[in-house]
């Protein structure tokens, strides 16, 4: 089934990419055609909004597993049910009270605030993230988000020929780094070794390519990270003119999920010691990583 017959209204949200779907609820149960016509979307348009909805962390939970498998929250490992696959993204503590901006927590998700793609630094990246609204503040606190494959696609034939098949190595220490250094433990840093990701990535099953760029990019296979920054830097700007960007405003009960292999996010900033935030993320891992064209040509060549 193609978006434009699913059983859900698809508003456009950017010429480029994004979507606003009305008409679903997603805590009750989805049948099949629904849940391919949702995936189908989320191919076509690479950044979903779901408004009105009313999840609890298992409904969350849920319809994300429909997806893939989830993530476990790094902050959660020794928990179990629902709860373990859920980050929570707040400036409160379990007792309701704001918590201050130079609290380490908080200067670890200001990391957030750089365009970056969640989990490209993982042993197995993140398919798609799907961020559920609980409190937002006033004003300010919005996400913006970037399509790389409309960056891409943009690319001259020279810069793309530039950037096919070169390979970047991703660091989640470098992200932190930038906020704080030393934010990342040695415990984190032993779980998270810096990782080879290619700077193009193809969709198997729409062949679309995009490029896989941002904060945790460390440098380019074979170059020196201070020597690697003019290009990935380049293609940052590219990707991110502000032509570009869709900038979500955020109501209570909105779900918005992202293709993490072809966006750019950040968080931008709101007055957080006088205003609450919550919010809760669900991160589906991309099993199919492995499989993609340029995984396999790249281990076909190393023998």
């Amino acid at each position: 089934m193609s978006a434009a017959n699913a059983p859900f209204e698809v508003e456009p949200l950017h010429p480029m990419f994004g979507a606003r779907l009305h008409g679903l609820d997603l805590a009750g149960e989805l049948p099949q055609p629904v849940l391919d016509a949702i995936a189908q979307a989320f191919d076509d348009y690479s950044v979903l909004v779901f408004p009105a909805q009313r999840l609890d962390t298992a409904a969350q939970v849920r319809f994300s597993e429909h997806f893939g498998p989830l993530e476990k929250a790094i902050s959660r490992e020794t928990e179990s049910g629902p709860g373990l696959h859920v980050s929570l993204l707040t400036n409160v503590d379990g007792e309701g009270r704001l918590v201050a901006p130079d609290d380490r927590k908080q200067l670890f998700n200001a990391a957030n605030r750089f365009w970056h793609t969640d989990s490209s630094y993982k042993p197995q990246p993140a398919l798609a993230s799907l961020l559920y609204a609980i409190e937002v503040p006033s004003e300010g606190g919005e996400t913006e988000f970037a399509s790389t494959r409309a960056g891409y696609r943009a690319l001259s034939a020279q810069k793309r020929a530039q950037v096919d098949e070169r390979w970047a190595v991703h660091d989640f220490q470098r992200s932190r780094d930038m906020v704080a250094p030393g934010l990342v433990d040695e415990r984190v840093q032993k779980m998270l070794p810096p990782v080879a990701r290619p700077l193009v990535r193809v969709n198997r099953r729409n062949g679309e390519r995009a490029l896989y760029i941002a904060s945790h990019a460390v440098h380019l296979e074979g170059m020196t990270p201070q020597a690697s920054r003019p290009l990935l830097d380049e293609l940052l700007d590219w990707c991110t003119r502000p032509a570009c960007v869709y900038t979500h405003e955020w109501t209570v009960g909105d779900l918005v999920m992202w293709d993490n292999r072809c966006t750019l996010h950040r968080g931008r900033p709101w007055d957080s010691t006088s205003e609450r935030r919550i919010m809760k993320r669900t991160t589906v891992i991309d099993t199919g990583y492995d499989s993609e064209p340029e995984i396999e040509s790249r281990r076909a060549r190393a023998g």
